[in-house]
């Protein structure tokens, strides 16, 4: 490029590319910086004109970054966050941090660290609120959008402005109270559980999902397992159980749901047991679905939003359930 090209390229141009990266979206982009959409988009074009390329193809998810756009963005982003460092704090304080982050993350994966990161919040950033709920079945939107600060989900892949990073894996399990059929089984298959009515807690099925590989080749063995209910609710799931159905959900839903039912007045038996031999064998993760936690490429660099994302990876990779990821 040369010298009266660079006199063109302003600053705000460089915003405004990084910020449509970051978005996957001009309207979001917009949005986010405050100025009218046409106007953003009369910067796209100047970037376009400038660089001699489209930068960005129309997706499922938004905008796809071209190759170059990518390179750009690689080149750019340093030099936007070594300025962002000169105007911000170089340090977090944590006891003055008044903040509110929102979570995405179902049941069986709160459980791994919850307990652990509201005592550490309790003393370290007490003026830190937290807003968590379970997924919905936006997934990816609700990230996007800014709806969710962090959300920790079994994924395969994530869309170009959404970043990931591998926890660890988790395993399955069943529970059956003594009211199933297969209540005396040391184990169960694939034809027990088509042949007996099933509970799953907080098992989502969709193309994103690392299960859904190993769904299709059951399928295609002829097996095809039907929930009889599906169910975010433990509650919902405890009463299914009581009746007779085998519940498949994750190991650490399933030793809440054994201490559960030993603390209860009245207590019916219960067991836990693995998942089919058949399923571990054809799943590409034996049986352990890998966990992820994501956030959107806006807070990448954040200090507030790094740290309370490392401390959930520490506290889920320090859990009894959690498979190292190395």
């Amino acid at each position: 490029m040369h010298l009266d090209e660079i006199l063109k390229l302003d600053i705000k141009l460089l915003v405004a590319f990084v910020t449509i990266m970051e978005e996957g979206s001009v309207s979001r982009a917009a949005e986010r910086l405050g100025v009218t959409q046409p106007a953003l988009s009369k910067s796209l074009q100047r970037l376009r004109d400038l660089f001699k390329d489209t930068l960005f193809t129309r997706q499922a998810y938004g905008l796809t970054p071209t190759a170059r756009a990518s390179e750009l963005h690689d080149a750019i982003q340093p030099i936007l966050s070594s300025l962002s460092e000169l105007m911000s704090p170089n340090s977090l304080d944590l006891k003055t941090l008044d903040r509110r982050f929102k979570l995405r993350v179902d049941e069986g994966d709160l459980e791994n660290f919850i307990e652990a990161l509201l005592a550490s919040m309790q003393y370290q950033a007490p003026n830190v609120r937290l807003s968590i709920s379970s997924w919905g079945e936006s997934h990816f939107e609700e990230i996007i959008s800014g709806n969710a600060d962090i959300g920790i989900m079994r994924v395969s892949d994530t869309p170009n402005n959404v970043r990931s990073k591998l926890v660890g894996y988790m395993s399955a399990c069943i529970i059956l109270s003594e009211a199933s059929p297969l209540f005396n089984q040391t184990d169960v298959s694939v034809a027990d559980l088509l042949a007996h009515k099933v509970v799953t807690h907080h098992l989502r099925s969709n193309h994103s999902t690392p299960f859904s590989k190993t769904e299709q080749k059951l399928r295609q063995q002829g097996h095809n397992i039907q929930p009889t209910l599906e169910t975010d609710s433990l509650m919902v799931a405890m009463q299914a159980v009581k009746r007779g159905m085998a519940l498949v959900t994750s190991r650490s839903i399933g030793d809440l749901f054994l201490q559960l039912m030993r603390e209860k007045n009245n207590f019916y038996p219960v067991k836990l047991l693995e998942i089919p031999q058949e399923i571990i064998e054809l799943d590409e993760y034996n049986g352990r679905y890998p966990i992820h936690i994501c956030w959107h490429e806006r807070f990448n660099n954040d200090l507030a939003h790094r740290w309370l994302r490392e401390k959930i990876i520490a506290f889920m990779r320090e859990s009894p359930w959690m498979h190292s990821p190395t």
